[in-house]
C-alpha cells in the first residue's frame, strides 16, 4: 500500500512541475467526463419524467376519448337534423364492462363546457362529471381537502374539486374550501384542491382536457341531472347543438399483462359500432413502451457522442506522455542504473497517467454538476444526478488513463539503460 501511495505522490509531484501543461492535457478528459455525466443525468431525468407522466395516467388504464367527427361527416349530420350526435355512449361502457376480458372497472365521464363566475370574474372551464373512483384510477390526490365520494354522487351534491390554477385565475386568496363557484345557475362548494399538471403533454391531451379551459371535477350524477346530455351554444346569431353521452371512458385492467389484450378488444368493439370514428383510444402502457424505445436510443447515442471527447482526451494524454518520456530519458536511465526494474518503470508512468486522468475526471464531475444545475435552471428539462453516473464517469476516466498510458509506460520500460544514461 505504501508503494502505491509513494507512486501517486511522485506522480502528483511530476505533474505539478508542469501544471499548465498537465491541465491543458486533462481538458479533453474534463470535458469528456462532464459530457458523460450530463448526458446520463439528463437521460435519467427524462426516464423518470416519462414514468411520472405515464403513472399519472395509470399504467393499467385504457382511456377512450370522444372525438368530434371529421368536417365532412359533421356537415352531413347537421343537414340531417338540428343536433349533432357523436362520441361514446353508455352502451359502449356497458359492452366493455360485460364482454372485454381482464377489465376490472369502467368509469364514465361527461363534460360540460361552461363559464364559471367568481364575483365579477368569468372563467372558461370544462366541468367534468366523474365518479369517486376516477381520482383513484388516475392518481389524482388533492393537496388540500378531499376527493369526491360515492355519497356526493348519490345525493347529487353540488361540490367540486378544482386545480390550483383555477384559484390563481380567480385571484382567490382566502380558504379554498370556503369558495363557492357559480356554474350555470348553481353554486358549487369547493371541497378539494388538486395540484397543477406537472406535465402538460401527453397527460392533458390524453385525458381530453383543453389547455384553454380550467377543469372542475364534480359528481357525475350531478352533471347529468343538472346539465343533461345535450349542449346548445348560441353566439352572434349562430346556433349549435350537439349530444354526447360520454366524453370519456376509463377502463382499468386487472393486471399489466391484461392491458394490451383488453385494448385490442375495446378497439374492435368501437370499430363495429362507430362508423364515424368519433373516438380515440389511448393506452398509457403503449405510450410507455414507445417512449422507452426512444429513450434507449437516446441512452446509446449520447454516451457515444460524449465518448468521442474522452477519445480525444486520451489521445492528448498519450501524446504528452510520449513527449514526457523523451524529456525524462536520462531520469529513466538513472533509475534503472540504481536497480529499478522494467516493471517499476512501467508502474511509475502508468500511475502518473492514471493520476492525471483521475484528476481530470474529478474536475469533469465538478463541471458536470455545474452543467446539470444550469440545464435545470434555464430549461424545462429534468436532470437527476445519481451515484451511478458519478462512479461511471470516474471509472471511465481511470480506464482512459490505463488504456492510453499503457503504451508510453511500456515504451519507457523497454529503453536500454545505457543508451538512456547517454541521452542528452
Amino acid at each position: 500500500m505504501s508503494y502505491v501511495v509513494e507512486l501517486v505522490t511522485e506522480a502528483l509531484r511530476n505533474l505539478s512541475r508542469h501544471a499548465l501543461r498537465s491541465f491543458l492535457t486533462a481538458l479533453g478528459i474534463i470535458f469528456g467526463v462532464a459530457s458523460v455525466m450530463s448526458m446520463m443525468s439528463t437521460g435519467e431525468g427524462a426516464r423518470r419524467a416519462i414514468l411520472d407522466q405515464i403513472n399519472q395516467l395509470g399504467i393499467r388504464n385504457i382511456i377512450i376519448n370522444a372525438k368530434r367527427p371529421p368536417v365532412e361527416q359533421d356537415v352531413q349530420d347537421s343537414q340531417e337534423g338540428w343536433t349533432l350526435e357523436y362520441g361514446l355512449t353508455l352502451r359502449d361502457a356497458e359492452q366493455i364492462a360485460a364482454t372485454v376480458p381482464g377489465i376490472e372497472r369502467v368509469l364514465p365521464v361527461h363534460d360540460v363546457q361552461k363559464y364559471l363566475w367568481f364575483k365579477s370574474r368569468r372563467i372558461e372551464a370544462k366541468v367534468r362529471g366523474v365518479t369517486s373512483e376516477y381520482f383513484e384510477r388516475l392518481n389524482l390526490v388533492p393537496t388540500l381537502g378531499r376527493r369526491l365520494t360515492d355519497m356526493d354522487g348519490q345525493h347529487r351534491q353540488r361540490v367540486a374539486v378544482v386545480r390550483q390554477a383555477l384559484l390563481r385565475e380567480a385571484r382567490y386568496v382566502g380558504d379554498p374550501l370556503k369558495l363557492d363557484l357559480k356554474v350555470g345557475k348553481d353554486y358549487y362548494r369547493v371541497v378539494g384542491v388538486l395540484p397543477e399538471f406537472e406535465f402538460q403533454s401527453p397527460n392533458k391531451a390524453s385525458l381530453g382536457i383543453d389547455d384553454r379551459a380550467m377543469e372542475v371535477y364534480v359528481p357525475y350524477d350531478s352533471v347529468v341531472d343538472r346539465f343533461g346530455l345535450t349542449d346548445v351554444k348560441q353566439e352572434a346569431g349562430s346556433y349549435q347543438s350537439s349530444r354526447v353521452e360520454l366524453h370519456q371512458i376509463v377502463a382499468s385492467a386487472r393486471s399489466d399483462e391484461a392491458v394490451l389484450t383488453a385494448a385490442r378488444a375495446i378497439k374492435a368493439i368501437l370499430e363495429k359500432f362507430h362508423d364515424k370514428r368519433d373516438y380515440e383510444v389511448i393506452v398509457p402502457l403503449e405510450l410507455l413502451e414507445s417512449r422507452q424505445r426512444t429513450q434507449r436510443v437516446f441512452n446509446i447515442v449520447l454516451p457515444i457522442i460524449a465518448g468521442i471527447s474522452l477519445l480525444v482526451g486520451g489521445i492528448g494524454i498519450l501524446n504528452i506522455m510520449l513527449a514526457s518520456i523523451t524529456e525524462r530519458t536520462q531520469e529513466i536511465g538513472i533509475r534503472r542504473a540504481l536497480g529499478a526494474t522494467g516493471l517499476d518503470i512501467t508502474w511509475q508512468f502508468l500511475v502518473e497517467t492514471v493520476t492525471l486522468a483521475t484528476v481530470g475526471g474529478l474536475l469533469g464531475v465538478a463541471l458536470g454538476l455545474g452543467g446539470v444545475t444550469l440545464v435545470v435552471a434555464f430549461t424545462d428539462w429534468k436532470a437527476v444526478v445519481t451515484p451511478e453516473s458519478v462512479l461511471l464517469s470516474l471509472s471511465i476516466s481511470c480506464l482512459t488513463g490505463v488504456v492510453f498510458g499503457l503504451y508510453p509506460a511500456r515504451r519507457a520500460a523497454a529503453m536500454d539503460p545505457i543508451e538512456a544514461l547517454r541521452h542528452e
